[in-house]
């Protein structure tokens, strides 16, 4: 080779090799809005991250899946997994004020930090986060198109530039949440054999950015079960102590509008609250639809938490516990009537018991009104169940086939936010029911009722601690000590009052051939002799049977023959407690 002719081949070399990157390297094709398509796998995820072009506005996102790669020849046969994708969804709205109150000033525009101590996504790009499944595990390929204001799909399919052309292979996994803050996140294992905590708040709360914004540490992106549609992302709090994991998670979700129908101003924008339950299926696009369905999308993402505190800290699986407060106590009663198996504990202050027209008006059924639409016979929830149904605290007392956790609850009679006409019924019904329940009632309103509660009702929350779900508990009933709620109406009734305060227990043996406690009954307006009948719950060793005959001892008396009733449980009635000190029980084969 002539030394002359160098020069050219080492140019014509140089020009094949960066053409070959050019074919390699994220492409961009004129007149498709999506280009740059890139996907990721991490921790049972996959992430799909593009470059948008403008578009008219009301525009969204379609995201399609297929085994093989996407073309205009087999996009009918591809799944779309994502919809009404918002334009610019890399926006970490969660740090815009905007996003949590009407009529408030945006905030410069920053995107989603979708990886521990990396940088965040450009805020004018998408974002769609996949969920493997055991139906999408392996080799996956995806495609992005967009879709007119009128729902018209724009199915221009250009390889590598709006759809894959190599896959990204995914396996089911629990998914991780991601680190937000600059420090070390919790190491794994950092909880390990501690009690959980869930700590939901009142209704306006959740807000990340602006006043009063509540401090998070972690970003999730969820599942087809955790909202409207999937990958709508969630953020919450972790802090870890010396003896338990406390999560506070954020009941704000996304509509991508605001949402003018709710009856409530505080959602006229477009991350709004959900009351720890969920929302109708089309609030990105009205809530004003017939015949509504309302999944438990909010329920799902903190039984999300939940496993993955368990999985990833290695909290205490039967150590869960929900606390709270007005809309935060609501979704802890509701959390336990619907999942009673993963929760030990409950400490709620004025919360909705039940969701009726009782009271009024719309009563509190106008607290789901604003996520889900006017809540009527014909709205029923994810699995067909009629919502009036489903979210009537009173109902699932009654219907209850196992052992509920065990409840602390406050209320005050002339709260105007949390009606009293439902509280007396749900008392009565946890009562007949044979369920745990202490509660104390004042003559408050909604901000009133824990300033003016007594000291020992103050120092319910430490309490829960007592609770396990491997661990038996007493269920206290018809006790002498309570006072009358009346029937509702807040003129009738003791003006304050309590059920089960200050009722107690210790020295719990549990073994196959021999059960005893000891109950107590003390608090500082007492006045013995108390009676009160106790039923048995979430027995461990001492199993017994519906219809076995078992002999009863109190007080240390002679024991007499005791039957274990038609529903498997053990009642002991007319239980004498004369001073502190307690009664001994004793039940044996």
């Amino acid at each position: 080779m002539k030394s002359s002719d160098k020069p050219g081949i080492l140019l014509r070399l140089a020009l094949a090799a960066a053409l070959c990157l050019a074919c390699l390297a994220p492409a961009r094709a004129a007149g498709v809005p999506v280009s740059e398509l890139k996907a990721a796998y991490r921790d049972g995820q996959i992430f799909l991250t593009w470059r948008e072009e403008a578009t008219p506005e009301g525009t969204t996102f379609n995201v399609y899946r297929h085994h093989q790669p996407i073309t205009e020849a087999n996009l009918a046969k591809a799944t779309k997994v994502g919809h009404h994708v918002e334009r610019h969804s890399a926006r970490d709205w969660w740090q815009d004020p905007a996003s949590f109150a009407p009529d408030t000033p945006a905030a410069p525009p920053a995107g989603f930090r979708i990886q521990a101590g990396a940088a965040p996504l450009d805020p004018s790009g998408g974002l769609f986060v996949h969920t493997v499944t055991p139906q999408t595990a392996g080799a996956s390929y995806f495609a992005v198109i967009s879709s007119s204001a009128t729902g018209v799909e724009d199915t221009t399919l250009v390889p590598g530039v709006n759809t894959l052309i190599e896959p990204v292979v995914g396996r089911v996994a629990l998914a991780q949440p991601i680190w937000q803050e600059d420090g070390p996140a919790p190491a794994p294992g950092s909880g390990k054999g501690k009690s959980l905590t869930f700590v939901l708040h009142g209704r306006g709360g959740g807000k990340t950015a602006g006043p009063g914004a509540q401090r998070v540490n972690y970003l999730a992106f969820g599942d087809a079960k955790q909202g409207w549609r999937e990958g709508l992302p969630f953020k919450f709090l972790v802090s870890i102590s010396d003896t338990t994991v406390r999560i506070t998670p954020c009941d704000r979700h996304w509509a991508g509008r605001p949402v003018t129908e709710s009856p409530d101003r505080r959602d006229h924008c477009p991350a709004i609250s959900s009351f720890w339950y969920g929302y109708n299926s089309r609030l990105y696009e009205t809530t004003r639809t017939t015949k509504s369905v309302v999944p438990n999308y909010t329920e799902e993402q903190i039984l999300w938490m939940m496993r993955w505190a368990q999985a990833y800290l290695g909290t205490d699986p039967n150590r869960t516990y929900l606390t709270g407060g007005s809309m935060g106590g609501s979704g802890a009663i509701s959390l336990a009537m619907h999942y009673p198996q993963h929760f030990a504990a409950v400490m709620a202050t004025v919360p909705v018991v039940s969701f009726t027209t009782r009271g009024g008006g719309r009563g509190s059924l106008a607290r789901l009104d604003c996520a889900c639409g006017p809540v009527d016979a014909t709205t029923v929830n994810h699995e067909g169940v009629p919502l009036l149904e489903h979210m009537n605290g009173e109902l699932q007392a009654a219907r209850a086939k196992t052992d509920l956790p065990y409840l602390f609850v406050t209320h005050g009679r002339t709260d105007r936010s949390i009606p009293w006409a439902n509280n007396p019924p749900f008392y009565r019904a946890m009562n007949a029911a044979r369920q745990g329940l202490s509660v104390y009632w004042n003559n408050e309103d909604h901000a009133g009722v824990a300033r003016a509660c007594p000291d020992d009702v103050k120092a319910w929350t430490p309490l829960l601690e007592r609770f396990a779900l491997n661990r038996s508990f007493p269920v206290f009933t018809n006790c002498s000590d309570n006072k009358d709620p009346g029937d509702g109406d807040p003129a009738r009734g003791d003006i304050i009052g309590w059920m089960n305060r200050g009722l107690d227990w210790k020295d719990v043996v549990d073994t196959p051939t021999l059960y005893a406690i000891t109950v107590i009954a003390a608090h500082p307006e007492i006045r013995y002799p108390v009676t009160v009948d106790l039923t048995l719950r979430r027995l461990q060793q001492f199993k017994v049977r519906a219809g076995e005959v078992v002999k009863l001892s109190v007080g240390g008396q002679p024991p007499i023959p005791l039957r274990v009733d038609e529903k498997g449980l053990i009642t002991i009635s007319n239980v004498r407690i004369e001073s502190a000190e307690g009664t001994r029980i004793q039940l044996a084969r």
